[in-house]
């Protein structure tokens, strides 16, 4: 890979780096945000050669001499990339593998200018390699165990493509290529048979002698284009042209008109004339679809020739997006995150771990996306392909990658259900850590929930670390009055002998008895313009949720509000019902984290609320 092979922007923000001193370790991604339409899984490949490109990362003496004359680039700039080599580590999933969107499937880990240089070219080629595997794929279980082969070069942009497009397709199960360039660089067996020119030149009455000079030249297996002038005369003469040669005809290919009907005249023909071992090839603009209808009617061919749509379909848009990064005075790495609406990204470095259910009768794929770190049952998918510069052989073997694919695509053929990708408690707590609510406008609501005395620390029905809430939601208050959001307070004020009291054969002890001390609001909190509602008056009525039964939805909707933001105590009972009260009146919600926290009467009760507010539709965000 040349050092110009990137985006202008990157070696201006390279040379800014060095300039600065900010060439630290960072780790980058690629992910594939979204699938197209009516996919649910892609087959990667492109692996080997963003593996080749980055080992090969090299700038030559006519490369340094333009960034020189240029007159952009610092003298530091130049000069490191006049020693560059690639010294950083690759992560990826084996290719051949078929993942579902929002999965990592490729990480660098490197020196900030060596990492950012190398992104269009990474990108480039594993979008590129994966859509042609995923299309191959596709084409090859469409062919019922029949060979496909690539006929792609001429349809490409440009020939620089034709080796990464045999290659990708051999892993995803075609039987060969018509690329003698991908023969000798990777080994692919290669076919080819004919072209019309080769029979016109002989003229129409001389067909016959473009066949048998064909297989007279090369008796080990051509098959002849048969369609120039008229299939069914092509087919005689190329029974002829065998006899005549005594030079087996082991094929013949058909490229154009009604190929499911040329097909089985053609085949009746050769069997009339005892040549059942001759095989029949079809090509001309076939996809997957059309193959699959031709074995379904049991069209009789034998084999496939993939050109044009074996790079049709929309481009993939994988991206690589920063995910840690080293600061200057922390040794280690530091998770990051991109919040921009629609685009956002995991913070850390990840693994994704594969996992088999069921869905029904069906088997189920799901992908779990989590840290690196932890410890999750199941079979990791990320695994290392670059270690401090040199590539791990084992993990780029192209025989391996066809293996793999191979057994993938019987999964798939199988029915196997691909789940969206989901993430784990660690990742999704790291991704609330990291995010922060939008400002609040006035179409917010601020409701703050029971952070009453009875329910913080030394309280007849203590939080374990209720009273952390109070700095974040100090915070909120002020934010909310800034911004002229509505204010909203709830209290239990319960009646004495409530029923939801253990003297009543209730979960809890006597707690929040109206006018009492232990109802009243901790003072720490601001609640100047706040509306205070009360719940859990009736004696015999119990309530959670600062809607039940306190008129607060109707008052937000006067207001206008269409959000509300949720904090206080307790995250696994009054926060949860109340968050989904509100979003069962039509508001949006955000709950935030760090200004909640819960009873947790069974270890974990608090982020499984979390986790069921989440799948209702909650957003989940940290204090500003």
């Amino acid at each position: 890979m040349s050092v110009l092979q990137t985006d202008l922007y990157t070696l201006t923000m390279a040379d800014t780096f060095v300039r600065h001193g900010r060439d630290d370790l960072v780790s980058f991604e690629v992910v594939f945000r979204r699938l197209p339409a009516g996919r649910s899984w892609l087959m990667v490949a492109g692996v080997h050669e963003a593996v080749q490109a980055l080992v090969d990362l090299r700038g030559t003496a006519d490369e340094l001499a333009w960034l020189r004359a240029d007159g952009r680039f610092s003298p530091e700039l130049v000069a490191r990339l006049a020693a560059l080599r690639f010294d950083g580590t690759v992560w990826a999933v084996p290719e051949g593998t078929c993942v579902p969107a929002g999965v990592p499937v490729l990480r660098v880990t490197a020196s900030r200018v060596q990492a950012a240089l190398v992104e269009p070219v990474v990108l480039s080629v594993v979008n590129y390699g994966t859509r042609i595997a995923t299309t191959a794929a596709e084409v090859v279980t469409a062919a019922a165990g029949r060979p496909v082969y690539d006929f792609s070069l001429r349809r490409l942009d440009g020939p620089a493509a034709g080796v990464e497009t045999a290659r990708a397709a051999w892993v995803a199960g075609f039987a060969g290529t018509a690329l003698p360039e991908a023969g000798l660089r990777h080994g692919i067996p290669t076919v080819g048979t004919m072209a019309h020119h080769a029979v016109m030149g002989h003229g129409e009455e001389h067909e016959q002698d473009a066949f048998a000079e064909a297989l007279a030249d090369h008796p080990e297996g051509t098959a002849l284009l048969v369609d120039t002038y008229d299939v069914e005369r092509g087919v005689r003469r190329a029974i002829a042209a065998a006899r005549a040669t005594a030079v087996p005809l082991r094929g013949i290919r058909i490229d154009s008109g009604d190929l499911a009907a040329e097909a089985r005249r053609a085949r009746a023909l050769l069997d009339a004339a005892g040549l059942a071992e001759t095989e029949i090839m079809l090509s001309g603009d076939l996809d997957a679809p059309a193959i699959a209808r031709m074995v379904a009617d049991g069209v009789p061919v034998d084999g496939f020739g993939i050109g044009t749509r074996l790079r049709s379909g929309e481009p993939l848009g994988a991206v690589y997006k920063l995910c840690a990064q080293h600061d200057t005075d922390d040794p280690e790495l530091r998770h990051v995150m991109k919040r921009s609406p629609g685009k956002e990204t995991d913070p850390g470095v990840h693994q994704v771990t594969r996992r088999s259910g069921r869905d029904g009768q069906r088997p189920a794929v799901e992908h779990l996306i989590h840290l690196g770190h932890e410890a999750i049952a199941g079979t990791p998918l990320l695994r290392p392909v670059v270690r401090r510069g040199t590539p791990v052989a084992a993990a780029l073997d192209l025989a391996g990658a066809r293996a793999h694919a191979a057994a993938e695509r019987r999964m798939v053929e199988a029915g196997a259900r691909f789940v969206p990708a989901s993430r784990s408690p660690q990742l999704m707590a790291l991704r609330d850590r990291l995010s922060h609510p939008a400002a609040l406008s006035p179409r917010d609501a601020l409701v703050v929930v029971d952070v009453q005395h009875d329910f913080l620390p030394g309280g007849a029905l203590g939080v374990d670390g209720g009273d952390l809430v109070l700095g974040p939601i100090g915070r909120l208050l002020d934010a909310a009055r800034q911004a002229g959001a509505t204010i909203v307070a709830s209290r239990d004020w319960h009646p004495a002998g409530h029923v939801s009291f253990a003297e009543r054969g209730g979960p809890w002890p006597s707690h929040c008895v109206a006018g009492s001390d232990g109802a009243q609001i901790h003072p720490a909190l601001d609640l100047t313009g706040a509306t205070v509602v009360d719940k859990g008056t009736e004696p015999d009525v119990d309530a959670y949720s600062a809607f039940d039964g306190t008129g607060l939805l109707e008052l937000l909707r006067e207001r206008g509000v269409e959000r509300a933001v949720v904090c206080g105590l307790a995250t696994d009972y009054c926060v949860r019902a109340t968050a989904l009260d509100a979003l069962d009146g039509g508001l949006r919600v955000l709950v935030v984290t760090d200004a909640v926290a819960a009873v947790d009467v069974t270890t974990g009760d608090g982020d499984r609320a979390l986790d069921e507010l989440r799948t209702a539709g909650a957003a989940l965000a940290t204090a500003p």
